[in-house]
């Protein structure tokens, strides 16, 4: 088994980063926090001080960070991932970032001969914990080859989808098609609550509609119709409204670079920040419903 490192250890870094240890795969751990690092210690894993003590004792180092800026940090200067990789040596980036970030990274770890692999996930944390993520995954065939069976503890779906920082664009267009779909599932109920019928009702017809969606079976926006949604606990997340509006943020600023006209989305955006901005930023995204409910 390859020596493995792994960076971020957040609501879902740590749970990928446990079936890991669990699968038998010698690991190097490092987060911000301590309680995670401990944790993980507990499954076996060795706690590393610095992104750099990780990728100087590892093989391949996987990172699971919030934002462009956070990977930049992760990866370069004195104490990064790249100082302390060898060539032959392989990176695995599962955060969710621009595109444009995730091939500056690539190229510069390919002028010291280290290959890359851009890898976001689409799943809650309880996926990230029990394995079954789908993760799409941008860079060199053979690179994805060696290491999809350590993808495969991470997730049940894996799919090459291109050259590096492919894996970030199909991610972010998967989530603007998400949360697209979900702001007509909200309306949608908004529309037939108000004119008299029962949720429970709407969401049978819905299911076995036109109407029917992934955002459908996991977010209807009103509590106590399905037993998973987010409503039911006054929206507690799965993904935050703070992590929707960061992705919308790298959608629209790609489409505005590339003059793609994003109508829906530029809407759904606007809804997210309207969100953020009554204090759910916290909340699960799909307390969108919610604002536009308080506008009927």
């Amino acid at each position: 088994m390859k020596q493995l490192g792994f960076i971020g250890l957040g609501t879902m870094g740590k749970g990928m980063a446990l079936n890991l240890a669990r699968a038998g795969y010698p690991l190097a751990v490092h987060d911000i926090r301590p309680e995670p690092v401990q944790e993980l210690v507990k499954a076996g894993a060795k706690a590393a001080g610095s992104p750099r003590e990780v990728a100087e004792n590892s093989e391949v180092v996987i990172t699971m960070v919030t934002s462009s800026p956070h990977v930049e940090q992760v990866m370069f200067g004195p104490d990064g991932v790249l100082a302390g990789m060898k060539k032959g040596n392989i990176i695995i980036d599962m955060s969710t970032i621009d595109p444009i970030v995730t091939r500056k990274v690539a190229a510069t770890a390919a002028e010291k001969g280290i290959d890359m692999l851009d890898a976001p996930v689409s799943g809650a944390p309880p996926k990230a914990a029990d394995g079954t993520l789908s993760i799409m995954v941008g860079g060199k065939k053979e690179i994805f080859a060696q290491c999809q069976p350590i993808l495969e503890v991470m997730g049940e779906k894996i799919i090459h989808v291109g050259d590096v920082g492919m894996g970030e664009v199909v991610k972010l267009a998967n989530n603007l098609a998400a949360c697209i779909a979900g702001i007509g599932v909200f309306e949608g109920f908004l529309f037939g609550v108000k004119l008299g019928a029962d949720p429970k009702v709407l969401y049978e017809v819905m299911s076995a509609s036109s109407g029917n969606s992934w955002v459908l079976q996991t977010r209807v926006p009103y509590p106590n119709v399905i037993p998973q949604s987010p409503a039911n606990e006054d929206f507690a997340p799965g993904f935050t409204t703070d992590l929707m509006a960061k992705d919308l943020g790298l959608i629209l600023s790609a489409a505005e670079a590339t003059k793609i006209p994003l109508l829906a989305g530029s809407l759904a955006r606007q809804l997210v920040e309207m969100a953020r901005a009554a204090g759910y930023g916290s909340k699960d995204w799909s307390v969108v419903a919610k604002i536009i409910q308080q506008m009927a």
